[in-house]
């Protein structure tokens, strides 16, 4: 176990109880999305004064990188779907759809994803092409019957979309076939309200609940009737077998382990848990990272990683982003 020591802090002062969203890592800085409606883009050395700032959604939600040399995708509860590219003033707007955008997934270069709260019985996962916003190019309606609150592209194949929803249900598509039936390759029944799901390697998923349960999942290769399912495996409520109040995320990482950030109120600390397969994925916590004082007793709600930098970056409802390292 270790420590890792502040080094830099961005903080959002006007307007006053600003929460920041999400914080992403891309060629040109850090980029932020916070509720004051706002993208920023931030100097990774010093979190100074941001190099762009602009106004986006009304009530921005989500926050993707289409492709690293700077274009990004904000999704709001106005429905909106915006394209900005960061090096120029241009901004691009997808057909604004008729329920608030809860999610968004992107792969390079031109797809975007966009997941829907339920509205008039309805959530829907949509797909654009960038290169023709006017109208998605597939939608799927009927996979899911509550908000869509996860999307994540395959880290490899690209025709491949995880939708995850307060329904309980991980859903994974094959995105070039329009038939929604035909389309679904697999549902997964986590049984309780998804608040992240994403790939941990080609093969292996993963699902958070916003209960803190948390299981692991294989991604069905062979979809064809009377071929089982690999179990899964769960790891029930990760409060009680990690020590935290709360869990931000999963990210996976590029040696093929995965690291989960876990918040303590109560101690003012965020601690960041390896998670290797060795098989199954197991918690490393014994070499736990702690960022000690984190963001005092607000919610860490994002962290990253700039390993160009050897830089953690922290997101929290105190309006500030912080940027950690060890000495």
């Amino acid at each position: 176990m270790y420590t890792l020591d502040n080094f830099a802090v961005h903080a959002v002062t006007s307007p006053e109880n600003t929460y920041i969203y999400d914080i992403l890592p891309t060629a040109l800085g850090l980029v932020s999305i916070s509720s004051d409606d706002k993208l920023r883009l931030l100097d990774p050395l010093n979190l100074g004064s941001p190099a762009v700032v602009k106004k986006i959604n009304q009530d921005v939600t989500s926050l993707r990188v289409l492709l690293d040399e700077g274009v990004v995708v904000t999704g709001g509860r106005d429905g909106r779907v915006e394209v900005l590219d960061l090096r120029s003033s241009g901004k691009n707007v997808a057909k604004t759809t008729p329920a608030p955008i809860l999610s968004l997934a992107c792969s390079s270069p031109y797809g975007v994803a966009a997941g829907t709260e339920l509205t008039n019985h309805q959530a829907t996962v949509l797909i654009w092409d960038t290169r023709k916003l006017d109208e998605p190019a597939v939608q799927y309606v009927e996979s899911h019957s509550d908000d869509i609150t996860e999307l994540q592209f395959h880290p490899s194949r690209p025709q491949i979309l995880l939708s995850g929803s307060t329904d309980g249900l991980v859903n994974i598509y094959n995105v070039t076939t329009t038939d929604e039936e035909e389309a679904l390759h697999q549902t997964i029944n986590h049984g309780a309200s998804i608040h992240h799901a994403n790939f941990l390697s080609d093969v292996d998923i993963f699902a958070l609940s916003h209960d803190e349960k948390f299981s692991t999942y294989e991604l069905v290769t062979n979809p064809e009737e009377g071929v089982e399912e690999p179990a899964p495996v769960h790891y029930r409520d990760l409060r009680e077998g990690l020590g935290g109040e709360y869990v931000a995320n999963v990210i996976a990482r590029p040696d093929g382990s995965a690291v989960l950030g876990i918040g303590t109120h109560s101690r003012e600390s965020f601690d960041l848990i390896q998670l290797k397969k060795s098989p199954p994925w197991n918690f490393v916590p014994e070499s736990k990272v702690t960022l000690t004082g984190a963001h005092g007793s607000e919610i860490v709600r994002a962290f990253c990683f700039l390993d160009s930098h050897q830089t953690v970056f922290t997101a929290g409802e105190d309006g500030q982003i912080k940027a950690w390292r060890s000495d």
